[in-house]
């Protein structure tokens, strides 16, 4: 079957972003790239200056600072609903929690932001740390709206959740570092009742990376980290995807 010209969003991170460069060397192309944003902060729009934006020299990590202060995942996501053919949606970018201002704004904290020190002067912002119970009964109570969202966009079918564990060492037999102070069991551990309740709360096909593909990479592009896998693994999303893509084109022709 000629599968012809598909299209691939994101809404996640890292683990999205590195699945679909296997899909663009089989003939994908991207559609919308919504990076950097919690569920928390995605519809939450806070004024341009509140960071400073000039000291990030990445324009990729400024576009996407930008729009998680403008809460623009909804029109990203609009914009190439029509020609997406799978929405892609990973969670590592929670792992750094959010950040919640006085008023109520919510921003996403970020890794670059972080070594940036985009968040020094923010003498107003309380830490909402993933994993703690504030913040998941926060994502949790997100997840109707975003099943809305999806639904609403025509996109609810069209998602797959990548699920992941981070792994405990990589091809060599090393054990993964820590991330920003948080080990892979502790991520692991708290990582289990989000998997559950987005499965449960928003319908999207889930697809769970098998334990013998959770290794980590020695010759990452971006370093090494629990999240940043071997080459297989990425072939294994790549295949269910193209899988998934092409049971979904027979099912609506």
């Amino acid at each position: 079957m000629d599968d012809g010209a598909r299209v691939v969003s994101v809404f996640g991170s890292c683990v999205s972003r590195d699945t679909v460069e296997v899909l663009r060397a089989r003939g994908w192309t991207i559609g919308a790239h919504v990076a950097r944003q919690s569920l928390l902060s995605a519809s939450s729009t806070a004024p341009a200056d509140v960071l400073d934006l000039s000291s990030l020299t990445s324009p990729f990590v400024k576009r996407v600072h930008t729009e998680d202060l403008a809460g623009e995942r909804r029109s990203r996501l609009a914009a190439a609903a029509n020609s997406t053919d799978v929405l892609l949606w990973d969670i590592v970018d929670e792992r750094l929690g959010v950040l919640e201002l006085e008023d109520g704004t919510v921003l996403t904290r970020t890794t670059e932001g972080l070594t940036a020190g985009l968040y020094d002067d923010l003498d107003d912002a309380r830490l909402v740390a993933f994993g703690s119970d504030e913040h998941f009964e926060k994502w949790a109570a997100a997840l109707p709206a975003w099943r809305e969202e999806l639904t609403e966009l025509g996109l609810l079918d069209r998602t797959v959740l990548l699920q992941v564990a981070w792994a405990l060492a990589d091809e060599g037999g090393e054990q993964t570092p820590t991330s920003w102070g948080m080990g892979t069991l502790e991520a692991n551990w708290f990582s289990q009742r989000y998997y559950e309740a987005a499965a449960a709360h928003t319908g999207v096909h889930v697809m769970r990376l098998p334990e013998t593909l959770t290794v980590a990479g020695t010759h990452h592009k971006w370093g090494a980290a629990p999240f940043h896998y071997q080459d297989d693994a990425y072939d294994w999303f790549a295949t269910q995807i193209d899988g998934f893509a092409r049971e979904r084109r027979i099912q609506t022709t």
